[in-house]
């Protein structure tokens, strides 16, 4: 079964949301690595204006926050809350006096094969390898121990709901990509 990355649209078509306060970041409460998180504070965030821009670029309904986390508006939470909360939670945070939601992914399945998987000198992965008997075999959404920090994957079945649902929902912001580097491009010939 392929698995894909879930990810937030491109920020180079769309405004990435960050952090008003630097506390916020520090204290861990944006942590994605799989846990259930809870708040006592509803956090503030901003749209993020290219400097030297006047404006910021166009929002999408799932934008960029952090790794390993997906930033939804109201419509996009509306639209996804009945397939996603399935696994894992929606946190609401005050952007510009407006809702958006930090999805945080708490359904965590150990099915990356390290010793097959690509690695930086570091040890860290670069390329996922996943045990094709470990993959949820229904819908899923979910993070693997390894890089669950920083990724989000979704099985061929969970992406076929969620392209339902992008589609029914006339969704913008999310894509699928397959795990890994891009490709390189070829150098063009002299």
């Amino acid at each position: 079964m392929k698995v894909w990355e879930l990810k937030s649209g491109s920020v180079n078509d769309y405004a990435p949301l960050v952090f008003t306060e630097d506390q916020d970041i520090e204290s861990g409460m944006f942590d994605a690595s799989g846990k259930a998180i809870s708040w006592s504070k509803k956090p503030k965030i901003e749209v993020f204006v290219e400097p030297g821009m006047g404006k910021p670029k166009p929002l999408a309904d799932i934008s960029a926050l952090t790794p390993g986390a997906l930033a939804m508006s109201d419509k996009a939470k509306a639209a996804f809350e009945v397939f996603l909360s399935r696994f894992g939670q929606f946190l609401e945070m005050d952007c510009d006096g407006s809702s958006r939601w930090f999805y945080n992914v708490t359904n965590v399945v150990s099915c990356i094969d390290k010793a097959r998987s690509t690695k930086r000198p570091s040890g860290s992965i670069v390329k996922e390898a996943f045990r094709a008997g470990r993959v949820p075999v229904g819908e899923a959404v979910f993070k693997d121990p390894l890089t669950a920090a920083a990724s989000i994957y979704v099985n061929d079945p969970g992406k076929a709901a969620l392209e339902r649902i992008i589609t029914d929902a006339a969704i913008i912001g999310m894509t699928f990509v397959e795990p890994g580097p891009p490709p390189k491009k070829p150098r063009p010939r002299a």
